[in-house]
């Protein structure tokens, strides 16, 4: 939090002509941004209608197949875009895949008025999973999504039949509920103009580039300019800092301890070697909790396995799902 509160400073330095300035300046980012691009992960677009909004989703494969949903991790431009390297690849493995993108996130509502929480992403997979999906499901879920799906198969199990968890949260990082400080940040994200100045300065292309080359990728070829422009853009759709201000803030956050100690579907953990957002000690905790669990650990790898290890991610899910045969990666 500490470079987040330097950073309001900042912004707060410039008094009244500073807000001015700023409010000219949230103006112009939000005339020049452009349309991202729509159709990175193939298949059939489809839209679930739920109580809180409209949900995105995209669909993949022999309609008769087991069912793999994919869903992105948290953050500012996260969508299912993330899965583009392995959603096309499961279909052709005799899978039906689906990728979400969930409410507050790429093309699905972003409603100011939302409970963004924890318990709303739970509800929603948990409906998602019942009404779109129909029957037991594998799940690929990422970071703090990869936390709502462990809730989601503890609470109901009937829907979940395996999970693989890319760098899960909720054992010790992110597994605790905002305080007073939270909840007085919340508020201030919530501002009018210093709000959406202070978003915008942590979603800038520059922010972006920086997070992708320091958090996601070890690789620093990955953090391609395609990569941050689709980030960029996804970021700035209307309505898009309403979740992410909440995950900022805390309240997505969620433990997972008691609920993966109970899991009895087959779950697998998969961490990059190198991850600095969620380090691997955390695949530790978890494994001492639920020995049933299996941990698959990719080296010269930080947080986005899936994309620095496409082929080798796509075999893994192939085998932990009992598939037939696999599919390489698209470049």
């Amino acid at each position: 939090m500490g470079k987040l509160q330097k950073l309001w400073k900042g912004l707060l330095a410039g008094g009244a002509a500073g807000v001015a300035a700023m409010a000219a300046l949230n103006a112009a980012v939000a005339r020049g941004v452009e349309e991202p691009e729509t159709g990175a992960l193939g298949g059939e677009a489809g839209t679930f209608d739920w109580k809180h909004g409209h949900i995105f989703y995209r669909r993949a494969g022999p309609v008769d197949a087991a069912p793999v949903v994919f869903v992105h991790g948290i953050g500012a431009g996260a969508r299912s875009f993330m899965w583009r390297r392995n959603f096309e690849p499961l279909a052709a493995a005799d899978f039906r895949a689906y990728a979400v993108d969930l409410l507050g996130f790429g093309y699905s509502d972003k409603p100011s008025n939302a409970p963004y929480s924890a318990d709303l992403y739970v509800e929603l997979l948990a409906d998602f999973l019942r009404e779109v999906v129909g029957r037991p499901a594998h799940v690929v879920a990422h970071s703090l999504s990869a936390a709502f799906a462990v809730r989601v198969a503890d609470e109901h199990p009937e829907l979940i039949a395996s999970l693989v968890l890319v760098s899960p949260t909720g054992a010790d990082n992110l597994n605790a509920r905002p305080g007073m400080s939270g909840a007085a940040f919340y508020g201030l994200l919530h501002s009018p103009v210093l709000g959406e100045s202070f978003y915008n300065a942590v979603t800038s292309e520059r922010s972006i580039r920086d997070y992708a080359r320091t958090r996601l990728f070890y690789e620093k070829r990955f953090v391609t300019p395609r990569l941050v422009a689709h980030h960029y853009a996804v970021s700035h759709l209307p309505g898009a800092q309403h979740a992410v201000t909440a995950f900022l803030s805390g309240y997505l956050n969620t433990d997972i301890r008691e609920p993966f100690a109970r899991l009895r579907q087959p779950a697998t953990l998969v961490w990059g070697k190198q991850d600095a957002a969620n380090p691997i000690e955390q695949a530790g905790l978890l494994l001492r909790l639920n020995p049933r669990a299996r941990l698959e650990i990719f080296d010269r790898c930080r947080l986005m396995p899936q994309e620095e290890h496409a082929e080798r991610f796509n075999t893994l899910l192939g085998e932990h799902f009992g598939s037939r045969r696999t599919a390489a990666a698209p470049s």
